[in-house]
């Protein structure tokens, strides 16, 4: 959980109530799982057919569904979709916490949109995050 390990430095702003807050799993974490979960299977889903991995998000919903690579993709992106507006819903509730704590979530998951922005960058950083 890299969003709680962000709160770590961050002074006054990262109480116990903040971790407590951050580790109940609150729809802003949940919905930063997915995406980053999501959108890793999806650029990473070509590789991992040429390797022995188990079944990913793509696969799943592939075989669940009887659909092609393409609808897969595309309905799973509507699943990133969803999260995202989870996030905002989120950020424009106030909460009790300060807005600094919801920022290292959003930096979080716009340096995942980046790393698997076309390709998996994570996986195979040779290309463009290099």
């Amino acid at each position: 959980m890299l969003e709680c390990a962000s709160l770590v430095g961050m002074g006054e702003i990262a109480t116990k109530e903040a971790f407590q807050w951050i580790t109940s799993f609150p729809k802003i974490v949940q919905a930063s799982a997915i995406i980053c979960h999501i959108l890793d299977d999806i650029t990473s889903h070509d590789l991992e057919q040429t390797r022995e991995h188990v079944a990913s998000t793509v696969q799943c919903y592939m075989k669940e569904y009887g659909t092609d690579v393409h609808v897969a993709r595309t309905k799973l992106q509507g699943l990133v979709d969803d999260a995202w507006k989870e996030i905002n819903e989120e950020c424009l509730n106030p909460t009790m916490f300060p807005i600094a704590l919801l920022e290292r979530a959003l930096n979080f998951l716009q340096m995942i949109k980046n790393i698997y922005k076309q390709v998996d960058g994570y996986t195979n950083s040779s290309t463009k995050m290099k």
